[in-house]
């Protein structure tokens, strides 16, 4: 990645306070985090209201105001509180890992592993979605990614660079495909988010949280398309360190009616990630409009 002068001096600040930030202790990080957390709530009207909607929305029939405020709160300092876990688990040797993370369901994906087509991992925004670079270590396989390219190229080169300094590979999102393809055609594992509001053009209309959602349905068609496993994976905190669990082998469905097949294999792996958000609800980036685009209204 060609930067010019500046770009490169930005590049040196970036990462001089990402490295300091990475040596910042939990507890501390977590006392500024929320105390910056508080500030940001009360300030960004905007985000606080789109959190406890979408929160009312999917759990207003269960929990009390007061317990939407609470997990609306929580986002938000889980959200800045990733500034100073990121750049940590960044710097994690291999051999500290376990230290830090604790796995559950490896079998599933070895499982799924040893079938030696590769494997598609789908996760959502939960808990700390960054911190998944570490999956080569946890997992003791190849696992690469797809990401959105940032347009400021200093941030851009840092966090690449970190993001696959723990072995990772990681594809930017326009034109991911072919890389995709050859590394699953390598037996390699793929991991992929899929919880985002999606365009139009690109989506199926799919039940989330009782809700109509647009969902991408372009992790249906790999499935579809390469007939490899599809795993579901996340990332939590938990008991101060990060719970890494791997779900049984999702089924795929496939009739040979394309439109159809789309859709219900997107509504199950969305299914899927549903439950696992509702297992930990207050760990899901609740910002984020993930019902924005919906069906057109005919005239």
């Amino acid at each position: 990645m060609k930067m010019t002068v500046i770009e490169i001096i930005i590049y040196r600040v970036i990462k001089a306070i990402f490295d300091v930030l990475a040596l910042v202790p939990p507890k501390t990080g977590e006392k500024i985090a929320l105390f910056i957390s508080k500030i940001w709530f009360v300030v960004d009207k905007r985000h606080r209201k789109v959190a406890i909607d979408n929160i009312s929305h999917a759990f207003g029939d269960q929990m009390t105001v007061s317990e939407i405020n609470r997990i609306a709160r929580k986002t938000f300092f889980y959200a800045t509180n990733m500034i100073f876990e990121t750049p940590r688990m960044y710097a994690l040797k291999p051999k500290d890992v376990t230290k830090h993370y604790t796995a559950y369901g490896l079998q599933h994906l070895r499982a799924a592993h040893n079938k030696g087509k590769g494997v598609l991992m789908f996760s959502g925004h939960l808990g700390n979605w960054e911190i998944s670079v570490q999956l080569n270590n946890i997992a003791r396989l190849q696992v690469s990614g797809i990401y959105r390219k940032l347009d400021f190229a200093p941030a851009e080169r840092y966090f690449h660079e970190k993001r696959e300094s723990t072995g990772s590979r990681l594809y930017p999102l326009k034109g991911a495909v072919h890389a995709i393809l050859r590394e699953l055609g390598q037996g390699n594992c793929m991991a992929l988010l899929i919880d985002q509001n999606a365009k139009r053009h690109q989506s199926v209309f799919i039940n989330f949280f009782g809700r109509t959602a647009s969902a991408n349905m372009g992790p249906a068609y790999l499935a579809l398309m390469t007939g490899v496993p599809v795993i579901m994976y996340f990332f939590v905190r938990e008991n101060g360190k990060y719970r890494c669990e791997f779900l049984p082998e999702l089924p795929v469905i496939n009739t040979g009616d394309v439109e159809k097949d789309l859709l219900v294999n997107t509504q199950i792996f969305n299914n899927a990630l549903e439950g696992v958000i509702r297992r930990y609800p207050d760990q899901w980036f609740w910002l984020h409009n993930r019902w924005k685009t919906q069906p057109l209204v005919a005239s």
